[in-house]
Parts: structure tokens; C-alpha cells; sequence
């Protein structure tokens, strides 16, 4: 099984969000709802987007948001019926509506998983991402962890920043020097 990639993810993420773009708008501030469309209900944008990369997805898994797994190199052998337990992980997924100070704990929760990639999805104020508060603060968390040089190495800690009017997704991966764009389809 390969890797999965932050510029393959966020391709997925923008495919699967376009095909809710109505409903997302027309719940971007009514968060419950929101939060529904994007990782909660069946049928929801983070399952699709597992599906597309070849993924199974499960949902809240140890206070993580949503994991991606591979059922055959994944699931631990011989459980119960019924039963999820995973050995690996191939994607951590956190959504957060409030990009703030706070989005620490998530970066935090993602490193210690050692997955293979990491993706948070959160809202911030439009405008170029360099200037965006907290995000020297964000960099720095990773920067100092066991595995920067890894995340750098392998571009897979992933930020997706959505905005409204246009809906449009941004994805910026860690790189030790500095938060990296990337493009995606």
C-alpha cells in the first residue's frame, strides 16, 4: 500500500467538497450542520474522500476526528465482529472550526499518532497565509517535535484552510523553513 499524499488528499478533499459546495455554503455558519456534511453523517465529505484514495474511513477513534485505515494492512486479525482496531494508520484527520491559538492541540494530538499523513481542515480570515496569526506559532510546534525532519521530509503534515465567497481549499504542508503551498487539481 502506498503512502497517501497530502497533494493527492487535498485533489480528493476539493473533488468531494465541490460535489457539496450548495450545501456547504449554505451551511458554512450553522456549525453543527456544517460539521455533519464534512465528517459525521453517512454518505459525509471525509468518507468520500477516503474512498477516493483507496481508504476505509472510521470515526472518532481515540478522540481523533476521523481515521483513514487499509483493511488489509490496517485491521488487527481475529477481532469481533462489529470491532474496529487498527495497527497503522495511514491518514489522521482533524476538523477544527476555529482557527485560533487553540489549534495547538490538534497539531499536538496529530504528531504523537505517527501517521502517515496528518490533515487538519480548519477556517481561518481570508488573506495571504503568511500574515495569518498563530501560524509562526503552529510551525514552530512541529518544527520542535522528534519528527520534523520527517513530516519536512515526506511533505505529510497537511493544514486545508477553507473560505467562503468563493468556496475555495488552500493546502499548505510543513516544511521545516517554512509552511510550503501546494497545488493540487
Amino acid at each position: 500500500m502506498k503512502i497517501p499524499q497530502a497533494k493527492e488528499f487535498l485533489g480528493a478533499w476539493r473533488e468531494v467538497a465541490a460535489l457539496r459546495q450548495v450545501e456547504l455554503v449554505a451551511n458554512w455558519h450553522k456549525r453543527k450542520r456544517f460539521t455533519a456534511i464534512v465528517k459525521d453523517e453517512r454518505g459525509c465529505i471525509v468518507e468520500k474522500v477516503a474512498e477516493k484514495i483507496g481508504l476505509t474511513s472510521y470515526s472518532e477513534y481515540y478522540h481523533t476526528d476521523t481515521i483513514f485505515y487499509d483493511k488489509a494492512a490496517d485491521l488487527v486479525p481475529e477481532i469481533p465482529e462489529n470491532q474496529t482496531w487498527v495497527r497503522g494508520i495511514k491518514v489522521a484527520f482533524e476538523h477544527e472550526h476555529s482557527y485560533d491559538n487553540k489549534l495547538y492541540e490538534e497539531i499536538s494530538h496529530l504528531l504523537i499518532l505517527h501517521s502517515q499523513l496528518s490533515v487538519i481542515v480548519t477556517y481561518p480570515p481570508r488573506g495571504d497565509f503568511r500574515d495569518l496569526p498563530h501560524l509562526q506559532y503552529f510551525h514552530s510546534i512541529i518544527k520542535g517535535s522528534p519528527r520534523a525532519n520527517e513530516l519536512d521530509g515526506n511533505e505529510n503534515f497537511l493544514l486545508i484552510f477553507g473560505y467562503l465567497d468563493p468556496l475555495e481549499w488552500k493546502g499548505l504542508v510543513y516544511k521545516n523553513d517554512w509552511w510550503k503551498e501546494i497545488v493540487a487539481p
